[in-house]
């Protein structure tokens, strides 16, 4: 039943390459009831990870930082591309290094996103990570610099109801963390 609904790619032309960082296509389809669209387009930025860092007190790091393309500050998670082939938990011990010069011990994939089901646009995955130790200062500053909160799971849920989280990847990474951490 659903073969019938499948798109069908015709071609794909390059219409913008800001590598490594992101690619712009105009993809030419045929719909399943025969209709070419000639202009559709594909976004693709490198798949990421999304770091859910908890403290022993079960309280979740959060930053609160400028975002240029909100053009607003918003509470965001660390997080970054993968790369070179790198495995998850790899991504994800480089970026707690860099941005917070924090080990980890516990690392678990709670979700895997696609950002956009209509542009491709990457793979967003959600890690839990616990049991972290600071070992040095990061290795470097993101242009936003970030101001670090440790956020209870109750403010965590005022920043989901209080508009805090302003992008959707956030408040859904906010989310994915509370249901993974609700009382047995």
């Amino acid at each position: 039943m659903t073969s019938n609904k499948i798109w069908k790619l015709l071609s794909r032309e390059q219409v913008y390459d800001g590598s490594p960082y992101i690619k712009i296509s105009k993809d030419t389809i045929e719909l399943p009831n025969g209709k070419i669209i000639d202009d559709y387009h594909r976004i693709e930025v490198n798949n990421a990870v999304m770091l859910l860092i908890e403290n022993k007190e079960k309280e979740l790091l959060v930053y609160n930082e400028y975002r240029h393309g909100l053009g607003e500050v918003s509470y965001t998670f660390p997080a970054g591309g993968i790369e070179n082939n790198e495995s998850l938990e790899e991504a994800a011990k480089r970026e707690v290094m860099e941005e917070l010069g924090y080990e980890f011990r516990f690392c678990k994939l709670l979700k895997k996103y696609v950002v956009s089901g209509s542009y491709m646009f990457s793979e967003l995955s959600m890690l839990s990570i616990k049991n972290i130790s600071k070992v040095s200062a990061p290795k470097s500053i993101d242009i936003e610099n970030p101001e670090i909160m440790w956020l209870s799971k109750e403010s965590v849920k005022k920043g989901l109801l209080g508009d805090k989280f302003k992008g959707l990847t956030y408040a859904t990474a906010a989310l994915v963390w509370m249901l993974y951490n609700e009382e047995k």
